[in-house]
């Protein structure tokens, strides 16, 4: 008789009974708990019209409360081996398992992460195996043969489990730079040593201890990925040499990253970025890879968080954070998130003002199914938009001859230059998970953006006396996006091995209307030139809108992806999508001209392939291949449009885990081979012609986690060679830095004088880019101290670009320019209840 058993170890307690287990806390009615209640109610139904549904959710639940028969445990346990799966549930809850060893043998489990009764757990982790654990006396279970017909998991209480099948994903509450689960290479949440792909998460405690309150912010501080401000609130994004994508919870969106402003990171629980093509999942985009932003979820426990801001240049910021359960069963729960800000730039005059407020509502309709709401609203004025200085060009303005000499601080627009943002999300999920093991999921999204600006800007390049041509622009977006995902995933029991299937469809449209004017403004200098550092001059003068078009892009494709384990440390994970898609465009100004197709995509095969290799228990190998195509907008000069881009990577690489599985590294080699890519016409100025063959190769590092209890780390360094191989001429733009490197570390002590403080830094470092001006490497330190004055607060005082290093961003060319922000400090001020 092998036994699968759990002696009680220290600190492990045998399972509570009704009459001795402690109150949860959500049952504990409080005056400020009843209050905030009302408080989440009163926002997330000023967001989204649930109010009907509030009502009949909560009169199911009355009629399908949680059993109280046994009490619930949360468990973290990773895929691997079943009877290691089994024995962590046995002695988690200080329960005795036995059966026969045969049983067990040569079967894994997909892992087990939420909060689960006993037989809830086991039942879980034997969904399709063919075995169940049946209940005996005094707390014992058997593990034998389901009979014939009957299901794996019938043991399973009525009690609402939240976590998926696998892993669970979330870093809220982690304390961790290290994330065990990612949901953005297949949909649901896989371990990331397992994923044949360079995925990085940054999680929610890094985004505290970093003070990170901006995606651009965010993606800065991501291995391999460029993150560049444009100016107005928005920025460009790129990885390996590429564009990336966007994904908001699963869902791909087309053309929503790039130039779109996005919403404070207060929201999100994580930001999930896959380098390298992702077509399986999210279609066709360039092969840069994609960013997942996952939100915040409402919590079964009470909380309450704070955050206060103040920074150098008189910005401030304020943040609430309030979620909890919003009945006595935890059926309903909710969270509210509010954030304010206002201040000045890092560039002189310029004003940022925000407004953000997220609220989300969970319902547990059965105890398998949950239907998730949330909506979201955000403004965002900026006045003094600053668009930066072109190159300084000889004359003629034919030949580029540096930059304009000024403070890191000066703004080049006028200070009635102004921009405004609105954004409006919302969306519905709808999870079931089914008896054996499988679930399903169907995600709604809708966002509508409106962005307006008026301004002043110089070029086509300054002169070397600092005057430069100056007009006024006027523009009118307004976007509207719609996207929908659906998809089953689950175990299947083949060959005495157990293999997981996702299979889905997914659709994204987006629709704009933009509109454009632009004057130039006679200066009195030569040649109607105006004084650069001398701007408000510039006069604000009427601008009627002398261009205009509407743009329809849809794109949609069924996908499937399947891990099948061949052996016991190998695992073949392959995955497919045949891929649609249509763009159309149509004039408005100065006539309404009939619809145009741009692009148009039919039936494309995307496949993708990878093998993981299972070394040792910490150590996996992988290699991979993926193919991507992606639609291209611009025209040769003569109007045909560009063939799309297509093209393959290649990866291989090796993951590792330490301490527990508290510390990960990865380290991969890639290699782009791409075909098409658009390049500007040397012949023709405003044409295109496609690149040839180019290719994108190089190597990434990542750290990432918690090598003690009190040190979090994370550094990542890229090299990328891009290299055009059919363009003898070599037009390359050279944005991309060949080396790139990103730093930050957090030491929280624990005992002696120090107890209570924290000390943290990190440094951002990369070589040389040229957009006409050549921007020489850099490297930019940052430095943190902090203090916790109790459980409940604490405050950091956060030093940026320590050494006030001058840098851009974006360097300047006949057009604008973004410089890196200055010397700055930041005090933060963060309460938890």
């Amino acid at each position: 008789m092998f036994r699968l058993s759990a002696r009680r170890a220290p600190g492990c307690l045998p399972a509570r009974s009704p009459a001795n287990a402690r109150r949860p806390a959500a049952l504990i009615e409080r005056p400020l708990v009843s209050a905030t209640r009302a408080a989440i109610v009163t926002l997330t139904g000023a967001l989204i019209a649930t109010g009907a549904l509030t009502g009949s959710a909560r009169a199911q639940a009355a009629n399908q409360a949680p059993s109280a028969s046994e009490a619930t445990h949360r468990f973290d346990i990773a895929a691997g081996s079943l009877t290691v799966a089994l024995n962590r549930v046995a002695q988690t809850a200080g329960v005795y398992l036995s059966g026969t060893g045969d049983l067990t043998e040569g079967k894994s489990s997909t892992g087990l992460h939420g909060r689960y009764t006993v037989s809830g757990a086991f039942s879980t982790l034997l969904a399709g195996s063919g075995l169940e654990a049946v209940p005996g006396p005094n707390g014992q279970y058997m593990l034998r043969a389901a009979p014939a017909g009957a299901a794996a998991d019938a043991m399973l209480p009525a009690i609402a489990v939240r976590a998926s099948n696998g892993l669970d994903a979330t870093t809220e509450g982690s304390g961790s730079y290290a994330a065990k689960a990612s949901t953005v290479a297949g949909r649901v949440a896989q371990s990331i040593k397992e994923t044949p792909a360079s995925v990085s998460v940054l999680t929610r405690e890094r985004m505290n201890d970093q003070n990170m309150t901006t995606l651009q912010e965010a993606l800065r501080y991501v291995t391999g990925v460029e993150s560049i401000d444009y100016g107005d609130g928005t920025a460009y994004f790129r990885a390996r040499g590429n564009q990336l994508g966007v994904e908001f919870d699963g869902t791909p969106i087309a053309s929503g990253l790039q130039y779109k402003p996005q919403f404070d990171l207060a929201m999100y629980d994580r930001v999930e970025v896959l380098r390298g093509p992702a077509g399986v999942m999210s279609g066709m985009e360039q092969p840069g890879g994609t960013v997942n932003l996952v939100r915040k979820r409402p919590q079964d426990q009470f909380h309450v968080s704070t955050e206060t801001q103040i920074g150098t240049f008189g910005s401030v910021r304020q943040m609430v954070d309030v979620t909890g359960p919003l009945n006595k069963e935890g059926t309903v729960r909710g969270r509210a998130v509010i954030v304010g800000g206002d201040g000045l730039q890092s560039v002189d005059a310029t004003r940022k003002k925000e407004f953000m407020a997220y609220g989300a509502l969970d319902f547990d309709l059965t105890p398998r199914t949950t239907l998730s709401l949330s909506g979201t609203y955000e403004v965002m004025p900026l006045s003094g938009v600053d668009y930066g200085a072109s190159g300084v060009y000889n004359s003629t303005l034919t030949g580029l001859v540096g930059r304009v000499p000024s403070s890191w601080s000066q703004n080049f627009t006028p200070s009635w230059s102004s921009a405004f943002t609105s954004v409006q999300e919302a969306n519905a999920d709808l999870t079931h998970r089914f008896e054996n093991g499988w679930q399903s999921e169907t995600t709604l999204f809708y966002r509508h953006q409106l962005l307006k600006s008026y301004y002043a800007y110089s070029g086509p390049g300054a002169l070397a006396n600092g005057y430069s041509y100056f007009g006024d622009q006027r523009q009118r977006a307004s976007f509207d996006w719609f996207g929908a995902d659906t998809h089953v995933s689950g175990p299947i029991q083949a060959f005495g091995r157990t293999h997981t299937f996702t299979i889905g469809a997914n659709y994204s449209l987006m629709t704009d209307s933009e509109y454009y004017g632009y004057q130039r403004v006679t200066g009195p200098g030569i040649g109607g030139t105006w004084n650069l550092f001398d701007p408000n001059v510039v006069p604000e003068v009427p601008v009627a809108y002398t261009s205009g078009v509407n743009d329809r892009l849809e794109q949609y494709g069924l996908y499937a992806q399947a891990r099948i384990r061949i052996a016991d440390p190998l695992t073949l994970v392959l995955g497919a999508r045949e891929a649609f898609l249509q763009e159309r465009t149509q004039s408005l100004i100065p006539t309404v001209d009939d619809w145009q197709t741009e692009a148009q995509v039919n039936h494309r095969f995307l496949p993708s392939a990878g093998i993981v290799w299972d070394i040792v228990p910490s150590m996996t190998a992988y290699a991979s291949y993926s193919r991507f195509l992606a639609a291209q907008t611009q025209t040769t000069y003569t109007g045909s449009m560009l063939p799309p881009r297509s093209g393959e990577q290649y990866e291989v690489g090796v993951k590792n885990s330490f301490f527990g599985d508290r510390l990960s590294t990865t380290v991969a080699l890639f290699r782009i081979d791409d075909n098409n890519r658009a390049i500007s016409d040397p012949v023709h100025a405003n044409g295109y012609i496609p690149g040839g063959a180019a290719r994108d190769q190089g190597v990434e590092f990542e750290i990432a986690g918690k090598p003690t209890a009190n040190w979090n780390v994370y550094a990542g360094y890229t090299y990328l060679n891009v290299r055009y191989d059919d363009d003898t001429a070599n037009l390359t733009d050279g944005t991309d830095p060949r080396h790139l490197f990103k730093l930050w570390t957090d030491y929280k002590f624990s005992q002696g004088m120090l107890r209570n403080v924290s000390i943290g830094g990190g440094m951002l470092a990369q070589s040389q880019i040229t957009r006409g001006v050549v921007q020489g490497g850099y490297a930019i330190f940052n430095a943190q101290v902090g203090y916790r004055f109790n459980k409940h607060v604490e405050a950091t005082l956060q030093l940026n670009n320590l050494f006030n290093r001058g840098y851009y961003l974006r360097p300047p060319g006949r057009f604008y320019s973004v410089m890196g922000d200055r010397r700055n400090a930041m005090l933060t001020v963060r309460s938890d209840f």
